[in-house]
Parts: structure tokens; C-alpha cells; sequence
């Protein structure tokens, strides 16, 4: 069955697009709604998102509950959070296409004609923040900073990306949804196919964490040379027919995020040919960083 990925910056309604969607998808088939509200609640905002770690152990867990209930063919999945790394979107839609199931991505922002009413929504949450805070509770609302950083953070997804599509895009407190679309984009659209780099293969060698981390090291090392001899466009890299095609120059702290979220990935769907992992590291740079 499909999976629909919300994504949005913090406090623009994507919980409640997930409340309205469940409602809606849940008269015509079966679902399942993942979202990070309760481990938020039971952990508290600031605990986690000034925790990088804490903060990937969330991503992973959302991750793995997906993919444990996409394995369902009857089961909708619709994941709630802020999903604001593309990297990590790009993940969720390698997933569906393992799966051979379609896919939508919904934005959800802030309403763009209703800016005033928006910003006095903002101020009264920091208000309910700063009650929760004298009380001593657990902080399950947005702190100013928090929310300041999360905005920030925040990497807004492009239609013309193939695995950010089809992409919807819904303001704070729309009066209605495009439910009949999104409906046809799941139910009627071609499932998506696997390639030899999204499928989910068994781990056959001993030491593939070994060879996983000593090639994407290799393959970092080469794009940062050719980077430094002004080379965007057509790198070539050793043991791949694919080159690395860039917009703009990555940053070297960047292309280490991008290969830290590539390992993740293939420690949970490992390859049983260690040479597909150069191509498929080159293929998730390149939809990873070119926006």
C-alpha cells in the first residue's frame, strides 16, 4: 500500500493534516499513522532536539516503523513528523520503491494570507511554552529557540526532484484538502519499481560495515578533489560507471552527513554485492544534493 510522508516546518498544522487524511483514507482501506508525537511528549522537545544523537535515534525508529508496516500490501502508512532532512525523505521513498508501492510527500506551511493570525498563533504557543516551563513539567510545546532552529534546519522539497513527487502543498489551517488528488496519485499512478539499489538484499560478507565505510571514504576523498579543481558537473569515480553531477559546491561537513545517512541506510538494507555500493552511494549524492 502507499506511503504519505508530511513534512513541514514546526507548528504548521502537519499533525493536524495526518488527523484529517486518517479520517479520510481510513473509510477506504486499512492504515496506519506513524508519528513522533508520544516520544516527543515522553521525552520532551528541548531533550531530543538538542540531542543530535537522541535526534537520530528518533529518525531511525520512524524509519523502521515504516518500513515494518510497509511489508503489509494492505496497509496504508502515513508517517508524521517534521521530516525536514531530505536526505532522510529520500530514505522514505527508497523505501516504497523496495516495496513497490507509490508514494506523496505533503508540505505543510504557514498560511501565507493569514500571516498576523499565524504569528499570534506562534506567540500564544511560546506563552503556553513558558507556563509549562515556571510549572516544571515535561516541555511537550515549542520553545522560541527550538522552533528558531527547526525553522532553520528545515530543507523544503522540490516537485522537480523525482522522489520528492507528487508533492502537495498545504497551508496552516486550509479550509480544504486536496483529498481527491492525493486519493488518485496513491490508488491510481504505477507503483513504483525497485532498482538494484533500492532492493533489500542479505548481507553475505562479513565485513561489509568494513567495505561499506572504506568506499563511500573513497568516494568522498575523490569528489572533494575535483571540488577543489573547480569540477561540478561529470565526475568520475572509481569502480562506477555513474559520475557525480553537482549544482553547487558541497561543503565537506555536508558530504560527510550525506555519506553518514547513506551508511544508515544500507545498514538496514545491506547489499549482498559489495560492488553495487559505489553506485548506489553516487546515485544518493547526487539526489541528495542537488535541489
Amino acid at each position: 500500500m502507499p506511503l504519505i510522508v508530511i513534512c513541514g516546518k514546526p507548528l504548521t498544522g502537519k499533525s493536524t493534516t495526518a488527523k484529517t487524511l486518517e479520517s479520510f483514507f481510513g473509510e477506504k482501506c486499512c492504515l496506519v499513522v506513524v508519528s513522533d508525537e508520544e516520544k516527543l511528549c515522553d521525552q520532551g522537545l528541548e531533550t531530543i532536539y538538542r540531542n543530535a544523537q537522541k535526534e537520530k535515534d528518533l529518525r531511525s525508529w520512524l524509519k523502521s516503523e515504516v518500513q515494518r508496516h510497509l511489508s503489509s500490501p494492505e496497509t496504508l502508512v502515513i508517517l508524521d513528523s517534521t521530516n525536514y532532512i531530505k536526505g532522510f525523505r529520500y530514505e522514505l521513498y527508497c523505501l516504497s520503491k523496495q516495496f513497490q508501492h507509490t508514494f506523496a510527500l505533503i508540505e505543510c506551511l504557514p498560511p501565507m494570507a493569514k500571516l498576523d493570525e499565524y504569528e499570534q498563533f506562534i506567540n500564544e504557543h511560546f506563552n503556553q511554552t513558558l507556563t509549562t516551563i515556571e510549572q516544571n513539567s515535561p516541555i511537550r510545546c515549542y520553545t522560541k529557540e527550538i522552533f528558531n532552529e527547526l525553522c532553520q534546519r528545515y530543507e523544503p522539497p522540490t516537485s522537480s526532484n523525482r522522489w520528492e513527487e507528487p508533492l502537495f502543498r498545504i497551508e496552516f489551517k486550509a479550509q480544504q484538502l486536496p483529498l481527491d488528488e492525493i486519493n488518485q496519485a496513491l490508488f491510481q499512478r504505477t507503483k513504483l519499481k525497485p532498482n538494484r539499489s533500492t532492493q533489500s538484499m542479505p548481507m553475505t560478507t562479513d565485513n561489509f560495515i568494513m567495505e561499506l565505510d572504506n568506499q563511500t571514504q573513497l568516494v568522498v576523498k575523490q569528489i572533494q578533489t575535483a571540488l577543489q579543481l573547480n569540477q561540478l558537473r561529470e565526475i568520475r569515480i572509481t569502480g562506477t560507471d555513474v559520475t557525480v553531477n553537482l549544482n553547487r559546491k558541497i561543503p565537506i561537513a555536508e558530504m560527510n552527513r550525506f555519506r553518514r545517512q547513506f551508511i544508515n541506510y544500507a545498514k538496514l538494507n545491506p547489499f549482498n554485492d559489495k560492488d553495487r555500493i559505489i553506485t548506489a552511494f553516487v546515485q544518493f549524492i547526487n539526489n541528495s544534493s542537488n535541489i
